[in-house]
C-alpha cells in the first residue's frame, strides 16, 4: 500500500533524529546550552523582531508555534 505524504515526512524526520542520536552517541555531535550572553543576543534579537512586526505577522507566528507544539506532543 502507498504510504501518504504525511508518513513519508514523518519516515524521514524519524530518520534524521536517529542520525542526530548517533552523532550524540559518538561524540561527533555535542548539544550544549546556551551561555548567558548567548541567550541575551537572542533575547534582544526577539524584542526586535516582536516591535517590527504587524499584527497579522504575529499572529502568523503564534500559529505556527502552537502547531509545532502540538506535532511534538503528539510525536512524544
Amino acid at each position: 500500500m502507498a504510504k501518504t505524504s504525511r508518513e513519508r515526512e514523518q519516515e524521514a524526520r524519524e530518520a534524521k533524529l536517529e542520525h542526530i542520536r548517533d552523532q550524540v552517541s559518538s561524540g561527533d555531535l555535542v548539544i550544549r546550552e546556551m551561555t548567558k550572553a548567548e541567550r541575551a543576543r537572542w533575547a534582544k534579537r526577539r524584542a526586535t523582531l516582536e516591535a517590527e512586526s504587524t499584527p497579522a505577522e504575529r499572529g502568523r507566528r503564534d500559529a505556527a508555534l502552537r502547531n509545532r507544539r502540538r506535532r511534538a506532543e503528539r510525536a512524544s
